[in-house]
């Protein structure tokens, strides 16, 4: 992956987000792999250009850099790591999350990897719509930008699901454009939400077309893409994110709604996994797993 393409900013933020977020280690003993490796980066290396953990966001409100959409704040006592999480509250339908734009994610280009850790409160909705096979369509994670076949606007939902009737759910690869119909692809329903946190990780690269996801660590086949280069339909990877969402948003009627957590959100060049970083002046985090 070439990077001289990235800005003195991000570039400084990567510094940044290195020397706060981990503790000092030789990076010549750690060197990134290539961006479209999959191979665990450690914290000592990574470039990071989004992450966050909610420790040092106060209980109510969000944390600095984000806006917010609908029914969601910082909580405690409920966590992955440390003290606090992000808690989406129940809703019919709609969004209730937090959104990050600006140079720190239209520096990313078309290349990142992503991850976060959520858990939904059970039991969770049914689907009761209409049909011979209804279902409850949620966004977790989703990033504006351009199409690049048609130079529209769309919703690229990196981390997304659908419920059906048999309280199963697969996980799917969705673009939404503002006026033309939607497309996707994923996996079978063999999923059921957890009030166990659970590892969701995404790649995505605008140069290859390629889009792939893993859950715990393993990675799901049915909702890859690797159309290559130029080939953008069916994929529509932008050659830039104008933003990142993360929460919940669902699109059908859920009864009484998801109420949903999201913690330990990281973004960047390179792949992490479950590795945790401890805020400055949090409590002691739970273990994870490091290469």
């Amino acid at each position: 992956m070439n990077i001289t393409a990235c800005s003195a900013r991000f570039l400084m933020l990567l510094l940044m987000a290195s020397a706060a977020l981990a503790p000092a280690a030789d990076p010549a003993l750690h060197a990134p792999a290539d961006g479209d490796s999959d191979a665990i980066v450690p914290l000592t290396a990574a470039r990071l250009a989004i992450m966050e953990d909610f420790e040092t966001t106060a209980v109510g409100d969000i944390p600095k850099g984000f806006t917010k959409t609908g029914a969601v704040a910082v909580v405690a006592g409920v966590s992955h790591s440390g003290d606090k999480s992000l808690r989406m509250e129940a809703a019919t339908n709609g969004p209730r999350r937090i959104t990050m734009q600006g140079p720190p994610i239209t520096a990313l280009g078309g290349q990142h990897w992503g991850r976060l850790f959520f858990k939904v409160q059970l039991p969770a909705p049914t689907p009761h719509g209409a049909g011979n096979f209804p279902v409850i369509h949620s966004t977790l994670v989703a990033g504006s930008a351009q199409s690049p076949l048609f130079k529209d606007a769309i919703e690229v939902r990196v981390l997304d699901t659908v419920l059906g009737p048999k309280g199963t759910y697969q996980y799917i690869y969705n673009v939404q454009p503002r006026k033309r119909p939607e497309f996707a692809t994923g996996s079978k329903y063999l999923y059921q939400y957890s009030a166990e946190w659970t590892l969701a990780e995404w790649y995505v690269d605008f140069k290859t077309q390629t889009y792939r996801l893993f859950i715990e660590g393993k990675e799901i086949p049915d909702a890859a893409l690797h159309k290559g280069e130029g080939n953008f339909t069916g994929a529509e990877i932008p050659e830039v994110f104008e933003s990142l969402s993360f929460g919940w948003n669902n699109y059908q009627g859920a009864g009484t709604g998801f109420v949903s957590w999201i913690d330990d959100i990281a973004v960047g060049k390179d792949r992490i996994g479950a590795q945790i970083v401890q805020t400055p002046g949090s409590k002691a985090k739970k273990s994870a797993a490091s290469p």
